[in-house]
């Protein structure tokens, strides 16, 4: 048979690219100009380039291109790279990006030089779904079982199975087809129980207050709703996860759906045990039914090697295969895609041997454990050296990571960017990387396969600290990725967030093995969460590093590292309002002033300003070095005047001038407009609500508050970390003008907000509105609850709120007697969030 010709070009008319579009394609004449010369390209290398340059920046797999640059041939996909490597050779090796475990895209802008603009880009793919790319083979029974115990109700659904046998790839089906809201939290990163609520407050756009009761404040959250919450990899958590469980059960609109090795043990639990693909009998044909992980392995296969045919006669080994591997997805997902290397004999052979040296080297395992880790043993086995030692690495990565990571783990070499990408291409498609559906793509390791890495990684017996190496490059990349951030970059923020639980372990490593970098790394973290849901988080990691900061000095740690984390600390503290902020202001602006680094030193001081919550002699004196050194700074960034004004305005609002504090704020605005920064628009706004309260300015506070509630809120999420304090100001105006009804109806959003973002800012004001309906208990309780709120925190009260405080309490007495009132106040500082929150949306008597 004639090898069939390629398929007609994409493209007809000459196309530019590359720098100073050096390089012209002129597909008709079926040549390559480099700088207007002719240059030899075999047919295969130009057909493929013709292919790519006809759809720029858009990817293409490796079946694609086999299938369009060597249409009805069966080639190997060694062919398809040494084109690659042909034409970088021409083009250099930028132009053509590989993307690991996925294919090629041609990175250049293209021209069409009879044209006068380029071709529109290819749209951009939708995102993907909890329901995309899911096809169970053999799951059928299990998932209308899963889907019947849901619908039963009455506790949580746990899915029961041996790692690797396809909990996960059940669970994401049966939520798929829910319809209820799905709230999504994969354990498998996390190392402490503490960590569970976090996590899923996280995953429903919560904060948690920081108290030990964060599953109690979730439970107060989740009234009311129809959600279905899954816990995927619970079994180093079951303790954790079986608390949370019952605190659940008595809410009957969620539900609970927990993938785990073992049960959780808790009343009401309804136990789905998942058990192997079932194996192909002696007689089974590969199109017969009941053949799941038959099935299974031929659809690998055939993914992995678009010409691999399943015959008859290969039925033997594919049977046998299935059985060594105990028919667990993973495994055999795995074993598939060696066979396009190896071939079914080979697979069969190594399987078979390996599998008889290992079960006599560990009899003490269980057999699924000690088949699995087999196979990932024998599948590491096959990797070369480099290989091998990117595998080991790769497993610091907690939570996945992008390819710019990977490169940055393993070299400075930029001349060896492109081995760490051909590595991870290999590691992929031997199915020990998971390759992301995002464009740009991220890479994880599954955790069955992580675990397996670092155990490689400790056992190494390189020459080097192999472990204690990739640890540090870990945490160095990390913090070159949080140091790059610039604030207003919503896009470079987004990649940061992104990174969080990678950064999360850096710092649990960094804490014990290099403070240097944990200091580091804690101040570029901190500095990004301020409006995301990890901002609590995040700041109890920097303030966790406080007592070895305290000796820091003594440890040889360098000063302009020193000063940068008290100031970052400082910072933190003075939003949280803790009584400890002051001093560490104090100890920053000590720490930058030998240095000589005046805009350093002018960050540390206009925190210093902020920090400071009382009129006098010291916030006279720092507000004037403060100007001093702004003064002293020539050609100042907008960034720090904006930043200056802030501090400036703030201490007109300690010192009580309203005046000054609204004309302060409207500037603030106008230098946060002029940056572009949203954020620091929405917040100056919502302090300018309070400076209209602070000159009764009431109706105007109103207005404005409505029209600044339904931007910062516009989609009705309650994502906008600036909320709380919108609604804070506008619940103070609302009770001015005694709107009563508006104001309560704003108090389901000001829970919800008090949640998420760890604030109990609000709460002066619900104890107003409880006095303003003359609740007297209610109101006095509520006083005792917010004082201890406070008081727990560490947390210093506003002005204005400590005025409210002070007026409500008044009144109080004044209806209950003094005796009664602190005696209904010290109930209160014993109620927990959920009576709390009862007892402020009480209807009036």
């Amino acid at each position: 048979m004639a090898p069939t010709e390629p398929a007609a070009s994409p493209v007809a008319a000459p196309l530019r690219f590359g720098p100073a579009e050096r390089f012209e394609l002129q597909p008709a004449e079926r040549r390559l100009l480099v700088d207007g010369e002719p240059v030899a390209l075999g047919r295969r290398a130009l057909d493929l380039l013709v292919v790519l340059a006809a759809q720029p920046d858009h990817l293409l797999t490796k079946n694609e291109l086999l299938d369009r640059v060597w249409p009805g041939l069966v080639v190997e996909e060694a062919n398809l790279q040494m084109q690659i490597s042909k034409l970088r050779k021409v083009l250099g090796g930028e132009i053509i990006a590989t993307v690991p475990g996925r294919g090629y895209r041609f990175t250049a802008a293209v021209r069409n030089a009879d044209a006068a603009t380029a071709p529109a880009p290819s749209p951009a793919s939708p995102p993907p779904t909890l329901a995309a790319a899911i096809r169970l083979i053999g799951r059928d029974e299990d998932l209308a079982r899963v889907e019947a115990l849901l619908l039963r109700g009455g506790g949580c659904v746990t899915l029961v199975g041996s790692s690797g046998v396809g909990k996960t790839s059940l669970a994401r089906a049966a939520a798929a087809r829910s319809p209820r809201r799905i709230a999504w939290v994969d354990l498998a990163a996390l190392t402490k129980g503490g960590q569970v609520a976090d996590a899923v407050a996280r995953a429903l756009e919560l904060q948690l207050s920081g108290s030990d009761e964060g599953a109690a404040q979730l439970v107060a959250a989740l009234q009311g709703q129809a959600l279905l919450l899954v816990l995927d990899n619970a079994e180093h958590l079951v303790q954790t996860c079986a608390e949370l469980a019952t605190l659940l059960r008595p809410l009957g609109d969620t539900l609970l759906l927990v993938t785990s090795q073992v049960p959780l043990a808790v009343a009401g639990e309804q136990v789905l045990r998942l058990e192997p693909l079932a194996l192909p009998g002696p007689e089974s044909s590969i199109a017969g039914p009941g053949q799941d992980a038959l099935a299974l392995l031929v659809e690998r296969i055939v993914a992995a090697d678009h010409r691999f045919v399943a015959t008859p006669a290969q039925l033997p080994l594919l049977r046998a295969i299935c059985t060594q591997l105990d028919g667990l997805p993973l495994a055999l997902e795995m074993v598939a895609a060696r066979v396009p290397l190896l071939g079914l004999q080979g697979v069969h052979d190594a399987l078979a041997e390996r599998f008889a040296l290992l079960t006599r080297g560990h009899r003490d395992a269980a057999p699924r454990h000690r088949t699995l880790h087999n196979a990932l043993e024998w599948s590491y086995r096959l990797l070369g050296t480099a290989e091998q030692r990117l595998f080991r690495a790769l497993g610091v990565f907690a939570g996945g990571f992008t390819l710019e990571l990977a490169v940055a783990l393993m070299t400075d070499d930029g001349g060896a960017r492109w081995d760490v990408i051909d590595g991870l291409a290999a590691l992929a498609d031997r199915s020990l990387v998971v390759v992301g559906n995002e464009d740009p793509p991220r890479y994880r390791l599954l955790e069955t396969m992580r675990a397996f890495a670092l155990e490689q990684l400790a056992q190494s017996t390189a020459p080097v600290d192999e472990e204690g190496t990739a640890r540090r490059r870990h945490a160095g990349a990390l913090q070159a990725l949080f140091a790059g951030y610039t604030p207003g970059d919503t896009t470079a923020r987004a990649r940061c967030v992104a990174e969080m639980v990678n950064a999360r372990e850096a710092i649990a490593w960094a804490s014990e093995h290099d403070l240097g970098t944990a200091a580091q790394l804690t101040t570029s973290v901190t500095s990004i969460t301020t409006f995301t849901a990890w901002r609590h988080e995040s700041g109890n990691w920097l303030l966790a590093l406080e007592s070895l900061m305290e000796q820091a000095a003594g440890l040889a740690l360098p000063a302009p590292v020193q000063a940068a984390w008290w100031t970052e600390r400082a910072r933190v503290g003075s939003i949280r309002r803790d009584t400890s902020a002051l001093a560490a202001a104090r100890r920053a602006v000590a720490l930058w002033s030998p240095l000589q680094q005046p805009r350093q030193s002018l960050i540390a001081k206009l925190i210093f300003v902020r920090s400071i919550s009382r009129a006098g002699p010291e916030l006279e004196q720092a507000c004037a070095d403060l100007r001093a050194q702004a003064a002293a700074i020539p050609d100042l960034p907008l960034r720090q005047r904006f930043l200056v004004q802030g501090a400036l305005t703030r201490a007109a609002g300690i010192r009580h001038d309203m005046a000054a504090l609204l004309a302060g704020r409207e500037a603030e605005a106008t230098l946060a407009r002029q940056l572009g920064d949203q954020d620091a628009v929405d917040a100056a706004e919502s302090d300018m609500l309070n400076a209209l309260c602070g000159l009764a300015r009431h109706a105007e506070a109103v207005q404005r508050g409505h029209v600044l509630l339904a931007r910062v809120d516009a989609d009705g999420s309650g994502r906008n970390g600036n909320l709380p304090w919108v609604i804070s100001p506008l619940l103070v105006a609302l009770l001015a003008l005694n709107q009563l009804d508006e104001a309560r109806a704003l108090l389901p959003r000001a829970f919800a907000a008090g949640h998420r973002f760890a604030t109990p800012a609000m709460w002066p004001q619900f104890c107003s509105l409880a006095v303003a309906e003359q609740r007297w208990p209610a109101a006095a309780q509520l006083l005792g609850y917010t004082r201890q709120c406070y008081d727990v925190r560490g947390m210093q009260f506003e002005p204005g709120e400590e005025g409210s405080m002070q007026r409500a309490e008044a009144s109080a007495a004044a209806a209950l007697g003094p005796e009664q009132l602190q005696a209904w106040m010290r109930h209160g500082r014993t109620l927990d969030d959920v009576a709390a929150e009862a007892l402020a949306a009480g209807a009036m008597p």
